[in-house]
């Protein structure tokens, strides 16, 4: 990448050709705008980032080549790194101040980015879960059913079994074990065709306690 801020001769060629000494270069991005341009005025840059691709080498003869902001050349770096490329600077082999401190600005991109998408993800799922969409799974649990409503896979109570919780809540100063075998002489059913056993009573009464504890919060 190259400015008509240089006003060296043949600037362009002269980075080319030093960077065709140590590297065989598929592709070649050359910019007639500034590298202080807005992101939106770098056409060349914004080809790069859409192109390239896991593995691929994004060579520039200085980081100064790529941006001349120091915040714009963390994220220009970030979004090579986040496609599994690598940027190479044939003048900063070494860590200086300025590389230190972009490793640093995108290792808060990257955990800005993930806290995002995990705040997005979380509030995505508490939407569909207070509209009573099911959040995934094959099979519902205990209490539950799953049902699909106007094109949308819904999770409703299942009344026969909302019944055994209720019988499992009166219980439920008894042991699992000792809850389990009480419904199984009653010939009370888990998800299945077997009796429900000492571990399905175990996690419906961990279920029952969760709820409670989030009441009260």
């Amino acid at each position: 990448l190259s400015t008509t801020e240089d006003k060296q001769s043949n600037s362009f060629e002269v980075q080319l050709n030093e960077i065709k000494k140590h590297f065989h270069v598929a592709n070649v991005y050359k910019e007639t705008v500034s590298g202080s341009s807005p992101l939106h005025k770098r056409k060349a840059l914004l080809e790069l980032l859409e192109t390239i691709r896991k593995d691929d080498k994004v060579v520039v003869m200085r980081l100064d080549r790529l941006s001349r902001d120091t915040i714009q050349s963390g994220w220009i770096r970030y979004e090579i790194e986040k496609k599994s490329a690598e940027l190479i600077t044939l003048e900063n082999q070494k860590k200086d101040n300025t590389t230190k401190l972009i490793e640093n600005i995108l290792l808060a991109f990257a955990e800005y980015e993930k806290e995002t998408t995990l705040w997005r993800i979380r509030k995505a799922l508490e939407n569909k879960k207070a509209k009573g969409e099911a959040l995934g799974g094959r099979i519902a649990k205990f209490g539950y059913r799953f049902e699909i409503v106007a094109g949308k896979k819904m999770i409703l109570p299942h009344p026969e079994e909302q019944k055994v919780i209720e019988t499992i809540r009166r219980y439920s100063k008894k042991t699992h074990g000792e809850i389990a075998r009480i419904l199984a002489e009653k010939g009370v059913k888990g998800k299945g065709e077997n009796l429900i056993c000492r571990k399905q009573v175990q996690r419906i009464m961990e279920d029952l306690k969760r709820q409670k504890e989030a009441k009260v919060k």
